[in-house]
């Protein structure tokens, strides 16, 4: 799908103006293995709707909202839209409450199946002792543990790390998924944090995350689209990068 085709979707769903940050933001999320990277897509977004709009006026389903004088918006743009194809209601599908223990299990298989898809051959332990799942790919093994969590009604997502646990870690072949699930949109989507164990040990060492019995992880994102790590560090650069785990 090319790149306008993807934006179009995006502001589809959104049904709204978005900035070309927040339209970023959003393609990031709708399309995980977007090949653009984070900090250029805005600009692609806009040299695209530029583009577009300046070849398709008329034709063009997309428009530069104006401002209190008559101007084009900088960097705002939504989507036409035929009021036939607006609902009257969106509905919401409503996700039942579960056991923790479905929804960190749900996770743990996610990134299996994520980790296929980047050519790694994963492997489920039957018992929890801090580890996962073990990865490996061109002869190199991996320790991998996943923690999962809902998006709050606080707009938070939060884990806890057994400081313990972590403190016995190899640095150099364990790394840490976080799982993300919200709905967005249309449907509910998991995003993935990835962090290689030494850079844990750099956020707890950098008092980012405090030490203690438990490590605590909130993740949040601001309005530019950017992911917070306990509302102090961006922590955007680890967004589906799963290609760090080597």
């Amino acid at each position: 799908m090319k790149l306008i085709e993807q934006i179009a979707e995006a502001l589809r769903d959104e049904r709204k103006e978005m900035h070309v940050d927040d339209i970023a933001a959003a393609l990031i999320s709708k399309y995980p293995h977007i090949q653009i990277p984070a900090d250029q897509l805005p600009a692609k977004i806009s040299a695209a709707l530029s583009s577009d709009l300046s070849k398709n006026k008329r034709e063009s389903i997309f428009l530069k909202p104006k401002n209190k004088k008559g101007g084009a918006r900088r960097g705002i743009y939504k989507i036409k839209i035929p009021r036939s194809a607006i609902p009257k209601e969106i509905v919401i599908p409503e996700q039942p409450r579960i056991n923790s223990s479905y929804t960190g299990k749900a996770g743990e298989f996610a990134v299996m199946s994520e980790l296929l898809f980047f050519g790694f051959n994963s492997s489920y332990m039957a018992v929890d002792d801090g580890i996962d799942i073990v990865a490996s790919k061109d002869n190199k093994y991996f320790h991998i543990q996943v923690k999962t969590a809902n998006l709050s009604d606080a707009n938070k997502y939060s884990f806890s790390l057994n400081q313990r646990s972590y403190d016995a870690k190899d640095s150099s072949s364990t790394f840490y998924i976080l799982v993300l699930r919200a709905f967005t949109g249309s449907a509910y989507t998991n995003n993935f944090l990835i962090f290689p164990n030494n850079e844990i040990r750099r956020l707890v060492e950098a008092g980012i995350v405090a030490r203690g019995e438990k490590l605590s992880l909130r993740i949040e994102k601001d309005r530019n689209g950017k992911y917070l790590i306990n509302g102090r560090e961006n922590v955007s650069w680890a967004l589906n990068r799963f290609g760090i785990i080597v």
